[in-house]
């Protein structure tokens, strides 16, 4: 057994991530939008990526973890961004789904703004598949706390634009709702947001096509996982096939993988979801198509994520793309022309302790 991949491992990640969170952390509370090996200063900054950071804190914080900073001053760094108008409608379903974990004192109020925002930015079809993910998620916990009737709404619309409108006969789901050549093109964020948002929707009873849609997808993806662990990134979503595998993410296989998977496996009792997630941990500490260890202690980072090298990556992808339309095999691809990619950003440490706090036990799954 990988010592990494035991409860034990698990926690030192979660450590690991604790600990690297301050120096991505910028001065009006708000955090950067990544990180840089060998560059001491953050770049940029996310008000996106200070929500998923304070989703993570908050599990950590129930976990009983230490931490680094006071989440208050994080939620109140969020709420300011609000004001600003910097958020897009699926950050309103990551607020939605951070006010359900504090104390839902604010959810009829986030409703109210996401429906006001959805109107101003073209509608649920408009959004991109990762974002509809957000707004279900944060819905069906705001609805199962009680709600509101216009949370419960735009939980029925937006269940029914994930599950008829983007919802392939594959079972993988389209990149959005709207026309255009990317929506047949999902990336496996679009997939584990979805396959997240439909378990906690029926984990909490909302709507009967929740969990069947979700364990389809699910078992769709579990076909498709390298023998490695690794997650492959790009999908015809009207084929079911994966169409490039790169980049492979670090992100995606310690924490957003995890974090769709446990959460099926909790709401339907099937460990094969659970076990799956456990089978891409290890491909962080090496067990991938370069050997290399993508944590990297000396500058707080996980890289990335193994990538294309620049130039020939544009060629790979529109060859594969064009080979799919046509209906023509994209087979899979050897680590030749790849490379590390060496930056981090804070959302995947904020991922890590969202998927894994309270869960270290769930890396014994499938010894």
């Amino acid at each position: 057994m990988d010592a990494a991949v035991t409860p034990q491992g698990v926690a030192e990640l979660i450590d690991f991530a604790l600990e690297a969170l301050p120096a991505m952390r910028l001065e009006d509370g708000v955090f950067c939008f990544e990180r840089r090996a060998g560059q001491v200063a953050p770049i940029g900054r996310s008000p996106r990526y200070t929500l998923m950071v304070e989703l993570g804190l908050l599990r950590a914080q129930a976990a009983g973890y230490e931490l680094p900073f006071d989440v208050e001053d994080v939620n109140a760094a969020a709420w300011r961004e609000l004001e600003r108008g910097t958020m897009t409608p699926g950050d309103i379903g990551l607020m939605l789904w951070i006010d359900a974990r504090r104390d839902g004192s604010r959810g009829a109020e986030l409703a109210a703004r996401l429906d006001v925002a959805l109107k101003a930015e073209r509608g649920l079809p408009a959004r991109l598949g990762m974002e509809l993910g957000w707004i279900v998620t944060g819905l069906a916990h705001h609805v199962a706390a009680g709600g509101s009737e216009t949370g419960e709404r735009l939980l029925r619309e937006s269940l029914d634009q994930l599950l008829v409108r983007n919802r392939a006969q594959s079972h993988l789901f389209r990149h959005f709702g709207a026309r255009g050549w990317r929506r047949r093109f999902p990336n496996f964020a679009t997939q584990i947001y979805s396959v997240l948002a439909l378990a906690v929707a029926g984990r909490h009873g909302l709507d009967d096509r929740a969990l069947p849609a979700a364990r389809a997808a699910a078992d769709r993806l579990l076909e498709m996982q390298l023998p490695d662990g690794g997650w492959p990134w790009l999908f015809d979503a009207e084929r079911g096939t994966v169409v490039e595998r790169y980049e492979i993410y670090s992100v995606h296989q310690d924490a957003m993988a995890p974090m769709g998977l446990f959460e099926l496996t909790e709401a339907t009792g099937d460990p094969r979801y659970r076990d799956a997630a456990v089978r891409g941990l290890a491909w962080i500490h090496g067990a991938n198509e370069r050997g290399l260890d993508m944590v990297d202690r000396e500058n707080q980072l996980v890289l990335r994520s193994i990538r294309r090298r620049r130039g020939p990556d544009r060629f790979w992808l529109a060859g594969k793309t064009g080979a799919s339309v046509a209906g023509l095999p994209t087979p899979g691809s050897t680590a030749r022309l790849t490379e590390p990619n060496p930056t981090d950003r804070p959302y995947h440490f904020g991922w890590v302790l969202e998927a894994w706090c309270g869960r270290e036990d769930a890396a014994l799954g499938g010894r």
